[in-house]
C-alpha cells in the first residue's frame, strides 16, 4: 500500500513453474550395469513472482541406484517426446523459456530442440555395483515482461544414457513454473514524493474540472481491483479548522466514490498494463477562508 499526499495519496498493496511428468523409472540392462532411478518428485515445481523476482530458479534431486554386479557410467539427457519447447499454459497463450542445468556435470540439459544436445566427455555419474548416487538439476526461468498468472507446464522425460546413447533409465517429470495472481502500481508524471509520500500541488483553487498531469498506472498477471480512500471523506480541509471544499475524483474517466469506498475492478485472464489519468471536479470556493487545503487518498491494488 502507498500513499500520496495531496492533493493526492496512493498506496499500493499488491497481491503473483516448471512441473510435469509422471509415471515410475524405467529400468535397462547394459551388461552387468542395471540403473534404477529410485526416487524423484514427479512434478518439479518453481514458483515465481515478476514483479519480486529478476529470476527465480530451484534444485530438484533424482537419486540412482546401480542394481546390477557391473560398474555403471551414466550421462543425463532430457527428451520432450515430440512436444514443442516452452512451458504451455493450460488456458493458452505464448510459451515460457527455461533452462535446466545438471549441476554435478556443470552442463546445461535443456531441451530447446526437442532434446538436449549429446556431449562427449566431460564427467559422468559413475557407480558400482551396489552404489547410490544423487544427480542434482537446476530448473531456473525468468520473463522480459509481464505474463498471465497460471501454471505453465512442460512433460519431459530425464534419461540416463551410456556413452553412446544406449538408454539405462528414464524418467518422466512435469517440469512447471506457476505464476500467482498479482498486481502492482504506481504514479507517473507531475507530482513530488517526500517521506514516500507523493504530493500533488493543485497551486489556486477553482471550481470546475481539473485534469492533473499525473496517472495512475497499473501491472497485474490477472483481473484486480482499485480501491480509493479519503482521509477526509471527499473534502480538501484547511488544516485542523472545520473549513472544507468538497471534490470528486475520477480514474481514467470513471468517477470514485471518496465517501462510500471508491472500487474499481477490471476483469481479465491475462495480463494487464493500464494507465488511468488523474481528473479532479472541484466544488464551491466562493465564501471559503482563504488559507491551504488539503486531503490523503490512499490507493490499493488487489489481484483478483
Amino acid at each position: 500500500m502507498s500513499r500520496v499526499g495531496i492533493l493526492s495519496a496512493l498506496t499500493a498493496a499488491a497481491a503473483l513453474v516448471l512441473g510435469a511428468g509422471l509415471a515410475s523409472a524405467q529400468v535397462t540392462q547394459a551388461g552387468g550395469c542395471r540403473l534404477v532411478i529410485e526416487t524423484a518428485a514427479d512434478e518439479w515445481l518453481l514458483r515465481y513472482d515478476p514483479f519480486d523476482q529478476d529470476a527465480a530458479q530451484q534444485t530438484f534431486d533424482l537419486a540412482v541406484v546401480n542394481q546390477g554386479d557391473a560398474p555403471c557410467a551414466a550421462r543425463s539427457r532430457v527428451d520432450l517426446r515430440g512436444e514443442a519447447f516452452g512451458l504451455a499454459r493450460v488456458e493458452g497463450g505464448g510459451r515460457l523459456d527455461y533452462a535446466l542445468v545438471e549441476e554435478r556435470a556443470g552442463v546445461e540439459v535443456t531441451p530447446r530442440a526437442g532434446v538436449s544436445a549429446r556431449r562427449m566427455g566431460g564427467r559422468m555419474l559413475n557407480l558400482a555395483p551396489g552404489e547410490r548416487g544423487l544427480l542434482r538439476f537446476s530448473l531456473a526461468t525468468s520473463v522480459s515482461e509481464v505474463v498471465a498468472a497460471g501454471r505453465y507446464t512442460q512433460h519431459a522425460v530425464v534419461n540416463l544414457e551410456t556413452e553412446d546413447g544406449q538408454s539405462l533409465a528414464e524418467r518422466p517429470v512435469a517440469l512447471t513454473v506457476e505464476i500467482p495472481r498479482v498486481a502492482v502500481m504506481g504514479l507517473k508524471g507531475e507530482f513530488q514524493r517526500s517521506g514516500g509520500m507523493a504530493t500533488i500541488d493543485l497551486g489556486e483553487l477553482k471550481e470546475g474540472v481539473r485534469p492533473l498531469r499525473t496517472t495512475l498506472y497499473v501491472l497485474s498477471t490477472s483481473g484486480y481491483a482499485v480501491s480509493v480512500t479519503s482521509q477526509n471523506n471527499g473534502r480538501l480541509r484547511q488544516g485542523a479548522s472545520g473549513w472544507y471544499i468538497s471534490y470528486g475524483l475520477s480514474l481514467g474517466g470513471q468517477s470514485v466514490d471518496l465517501g462510500g469506498g471508491g472500487r474499481l475492478e477490471v476483469a481479465s485472464r491475462g495480463p494487464r498494463f493500464d494507465d488511468y489519468p488523474l481528473t479532479l471536479t472541484i466544488g464551491e470556493t466562493a465564501g471559503k477562508r482563504a488559507g491551504d487545503y488539503r486531503d490523503i487518498l490512499t490507493f490499493t491494488v488487489a489481484a483478483i
